[in-house]
This record gives structure tokens, sequence and C-alpha cells, in this order.
């Protein structure tokens, strides 16, 4: 089985951590992890059948739905709510007025981080056409920007923002949780065309099951260690980048969902995010249109026997 990353950054220990402690390999399964490099491209290969599963988030899957009868899915709310996102800036930005005038690097003119950065911005008294966007598609492209003084504020996926502020720049704001909750906006999780779930029913539960033991295995603080033995030279993290990440993910928030649920009120934010884009009117298709939890359903009760 192929899973397709969008990038190596913290929200992928998951997988990480189920190809690395054997939860796969359990399940009598093989996955390979490549990289994609952004999103939408990851949603490509799972249209392209380069990739079974797609970690594309849910915002580029449900545009490629539209725009093209893609016949995308999600299928686990994997994580519970957005990334971890700092919005990072150069050190003379103090403030949200001092963004006026100044150039901010996003994913994509459609991605979603560009209707994050307009709820902060907007939240702070911005216009839309007070700042300027250049884009990139996943957060280390977008810090290389910000070191390299190409750009004013670049918006920044943890760890990348923890890296960046220990280089210096300012953290202008953080995404969570003023803006965005598990109850108002979901986070996305592991993407499949239609007619591969359907005829891959079991490998896929199968595979759920995997991740939802790799999940409580990193919610145990017993294994905190061995977590940075993982993931620590896969993601390039230092031992104090990585302490701050943890804490952030795994001990004061919880970035992944120990069941997966997914909640028609969380997809629904997203719709409306994309409404904000252009990229849907209103009314919307209902949320259900977008998502299949009885893959889920399976693995879940496969869980308690």
């Amino acid at each position: 089985m192929n899973y397709v990353l969008t990038s190596l950054v913290f929200n992928v220990t998951p997988e990480l951590v189920a190809q690395s402690k054997g939860f796969f390999a359990q399940e009598n399964l093989t996955v390979d992890l490549p990289v994609a490099g952004q999103s939408a491209s990851a949603c490509q290969q799972v249209l392209a059948k380069a990739a079974d599963i797609a970690q594309c988030s849910l915002n580029d899957m449900i545009q490629a739905d539209e725009a093209g009868g893609a016949r995308l899915v999600m299928v686990m709310n994997e994580s519970l709510t957005a990334l971890q996102y700092g919005a990072m800036a150069k050190p003379n930005i103090n403030s949200w007025n001092d963004v006026k005038g100044k150039t901010v690097m996003v994913g994509g003119p459609k991605d979603n981080t560009v209707y994050y950065f307009h709820l902060m911005a907007r939240a702070h008294g911005l216009k839309d056409t007070d700042y300027n966007f250049q884009y990139a598609g996943a957060s280390s492209a977008r810090l290389a920007a910000l070191k390299s003084g190409g750009v004013d504020i670049s918006m920044l996926a943890n760890p990348a923002d923890i890296q960046a502020e220990q280089d210096g720049f300012k953290r202008l704001d953080n995404l969570l949780p003023q803006y965005l909750n598990a109850g108002n906006y979901a986070g996305g999780g592991p993407v499949v065309t239609q007619d591969w779930a359907k005829t891959h029913s079991d490998e896929l539960s199968r595979y759920l099951r995997a991740i939802l033991k790799s999940i409580n295995w990193i919610f145990d603080p017993a294994n905190k260690q061995a977590l940075f033995e993982i993931v620590g030279p896969k993601l390039n993290l230092t031992a104090d980048v990585f302490e701050q990440t943890y804490q952030l993910n795994v001990v004061s928030s919880k970035t992944w969902s120990t069941n997966g649920e997914i909640k028609d009120s969380a997809i629904q934010g997203v719709l409306n995010g994309l409404v904000d884009l252009g990229a849907l009117k209103d009314p919307t298709p209902p949320a259900s249109k977008y998502y299949d939890q009885s893959y889920l359903d399976t693995a879940l009760k496969q869980n308690t026997r």
C-alpha cells in the first residue's frame, strides 16, 4: 500500500510510528510513505492511481471533487482540527498593524492557509487587500522563504514555526485555539477514491486500525523518549524543538483523534472556508457527501474484540 504524505511535519507522526513500531505489520500491511511536497499533489496521485491513500487536506479534496467529479472521500478524521499553525514574521513586525503592505507566504491561492490567515488578520481589523500573498506548498519552503528575506510573514505548521522562532523570527499569532477548533473545523485524514475503498475495504479497515493503535501509543506518556527516537531523525528535530512540539501536540492539546469520528459541523467549517476562498458558493453541498465512516466503524468494532 502507498500512503502519500504532503510533507514531513509533525502531523504525520501516527504514520511514522505505525511503520516504525510494526503496527502496520501487525495488520499484515506493508505501507510505503512517499512525500508529494504539497497537498493538492497528494490528491492528484491518488486520482492517478499512483498512490492508494493520500494525506491531502480536506480543502483540496473537496475542490477536486467539485471541480472534476473526483469521487474522493475522507475515511477518518485523523487530526482533530487544523494543524498547529503560527504566523511567523520578521523581527521588525511587532503587531498586526505592521502587516499592512507586507508580503505573506501561504500554501496556494485557494489553500486552507489563505483562509487561516484571513481569519486571523480580519479579527485584528485588516482587510484582505492590506497585504499581498506569495505561495509555496510546504511549510519547509515557506520557512526557507522567510529566512531568505523573500517574504515578511509565513504561515508555518508546527514544528517549522518553532524552528523559525529559534532563528529569531517573531510569532505574530497562533491559529489554534483562538480561531478554529475540533467542533467548527475538521482536521482531515486519509483520503481515498470511493472505487478503491470498495474493492479494498478489508485492507483499508486494517490500515485505520493500525493508525488508531499508533495514536494511542503516542498519547501514552511512557513512550515519549521512544517517540523522539522515531520522529526526531525523520523530521530533523532537535531535542528542544521536539520537547516544545510534544508539549503542544500531545500534552496541552490532543492533535489526533483516538476514535477518528467525523463531525458534520467540522466538515461544514471547511466548506465555509471554501466559500470564503471563492471555490464554492452557498448553499454548499451537505457535509456527508465528503466522507465515508463505514470503514472506520469496521476498524473500531474489530478493536473491541
